[in-house]
């Protein structure tokens, strides 16, 4: 049925390895499963950390263009093209809180992300064009009565936002005021969809108490972490709900904020999802609950390229893991 690909970020080498060792082949520059019996779905993050965005994102959009997968956005594909879109193209959403000249922040940590994908398309200019376009018509969720895929979290009352916009991507509209719109966090318009899309393609954080922070993997300062949006949080500590491979937290209570959150429950359809940067063997998290992104982008150089090989059942299997090592 569906192979779960999770983030790829550049490693176009491994995931043509992950690709054949699933049986699919490639044929004209597209790869597919013998007989279409199954397809892929990519969880997002295409490009940025490795050398190969370029050549990852030619392979991911063939097989989409050929229906032999479905393409979904990940944070790095949104935070690309709001990186490239000045404040207030289109004349309909200037947000008054972005400075710079562009919807996202032109630091040296920013800039230094992109500088890899942007190397790829050293010369290509037109090429580099087509990708962003590209980006835009990328989902942000997927949902069948079997399952339910996004880059970072599923949230039911983010989704619904979004089905009551009737937006499923950015080439739903005027892409120019879709994507002002989804940077618009401190809410200047009636209809910002900020909250929504954060949620789906980045994931649920919270601040850390009194001034708190910590470096994450690269040694970037942060001062909020990511959240198990999957377990109860009502009695939970910050330890047992921060999602921070390799960063310890205290055995305080969460706040009440976030106490009295809605999570994903032991009986919702299988959620398959990236972007949290896990380490070690693959392994289920929940009987339904399952993430596929095991660093390949790391810049330790050891992570793995993973997919999970669903077929319709609703309690998980851990031995239909599939991986292939970062070279």
């Amino acid at each position: 049925m569906i192979d779960f690909i999770g983030d790829i970020h550049g490693h176009v080498t491994e995931l043509r390895a992950l690709l054949k060792k699933l049986g699919y082949v490639e044929r004209g520059g597209v790869f597919a499963y013998p007989g279409n019996t199954r397809k892929v779905v990519f969880l997002g993050d295409y490009i940025d950390r490795g050398c190969e965005s370029r050549e990852t994102i030619d392979l991911v959009r063939a097989m989409r263009d050929a229906g032999a997968a479905t393409a979904l956005m990940g944070n790095h594909e949104f935070n690309t093209l709001c990186f490239w879109q000045q404040n207030g193209t289109g004349g309909g959403h200037f947000l008054k809180t972005i400075t710079g000249g562009y919807l996202r922040d032109h630091s040296f940590n920013k800039v230094a992300i992109l500088a890899r994908t942007v190397e790829s398309y050293r010369g290509r200019q037109q090429e580099f064009q087509e990708m962003l376009d590209f980006l835009k018509t990328l989902p942000f969720y997927m949902e069948t009565d079997l399952f339910r895929a996004q880059h970072a979290c599923y949230d039911a009352e983010c989704v619904q936002a979004l089905r009551d916009a009737g937006i499923t991507s950015f080439a739903d509209g005027n892409f120019d005021e879709l994507i002002a719109r989804a940077c618009d966090s401190h809410n200047e318009f009636e209809d910002s969809l900020f909250h929504p899309l954060d949620i789906l393609l980045k994931g649920p954080e919270m601040e850390l108490p009194a001034g708190g922070t910590f470096r994450d993997g690269e040694g970037v300062v942060r001062k909020k972490m990511r959240l198990r949006w999957w377990i109860d949080p009502k009695n939970a500590t910050l330890q047992d709900i921060a999602l921070q491979p390799g960063v310890d937290f205290s055995d305080e209570p969460v706040p009440e904020s976030v106490r009295s959150r809605k999570f994903y429950g032991e009986n919702e359809r299988p959620v398959f999802f990236g972007h949290y940067w896990l380490k070690g063997e693959p392994a289920l998290i929940r009987k339904n609950v399952c993430c596929l992104d095991y660093s390949i982008g790391s810049f330790y150089g050891h992570g793995r390229m993973v997919a999970y090989r669903f077929d319709g059942e609703q309690t998980l299997d851990a031995r239909k893991f599939v991986w292939v090592e970062g070279c």
